[in-house]
């Protein structure tokens, strides 16, 4: 039985095989960004990160280089135009944003009208054997509402120590 990890990373790949425009903040060492590759020939990929250097290496290493852009960057100032982008992701990163409303409000600016935003991290309690932050659900509605997020555009549930937000952009 696949453990909760392999499980998310599966949902996040399953989203990103329909959309050709698709942007990973807090992509990490890249390895979705890859995955999605591997499973949609005809998407361009797109990784945010304040330190980018171990992802650049693993897509280069991987053959990826002319279909997936390694941007350093901050969730909070995203480098990159407008309504570009048709899904939009970010796993286990939130709570790793300086604003996490500020960034909430930067990814919303990227995506394209109807363009999918899925946010998920860990949850309030969770037991990651880190000492950080993480948020129960009424913070991430407010950051939600704050980040001017329409409510019924939104989903936010609990699967396992998982926060998973679900929002199309309208």
């Amino acid at each position: 039985m696949p453990n909760q990890h392999e499980v998310i990373k599966r949902y996040i790949v399953e989203r990103g095989k329909k959309h050709l425009r698709i942007l990973d903040v807090g992509c990490g060492d890249g390895e979705l960004l890859i995955k999605i590759a591997k499973r949609n020939e005809r998407a361009k990929l797109w990784g945010i990160d304040p330190h980018i250097n171990h992802c650049k290496e693993n897509i280069e290493k991987g053959g990826y280089g002319l279909r997936i852009k390694c941007i350093e960057a901050k969730a909070e100032e995203i480098p990159l135009k407008s309504r570009f982008f048709d899904f939009i992701y970010s796993v286990k990163s939130l709570h790793e944003f300086h604003d996490p409303v500020k960034a909430l409000k930067e990814i919303k600016r990227v995506s394209t009208r109807n363009g999918e935003i899925v946010v998920i991290d860990w949850k309030e309690g969770a037991n990651t054997g880190v000492m950080e932050k993480y948020y129960g659900g009424k913070e991430l509605k407010d950051f939600m509402k704050n980040a001017l997020y329409n409510p019924s555009n939104l989903k936010i549930e609990e699967k396992g120590e998982f926060n998973i937000i679900i929002y199309i952009n309208r």
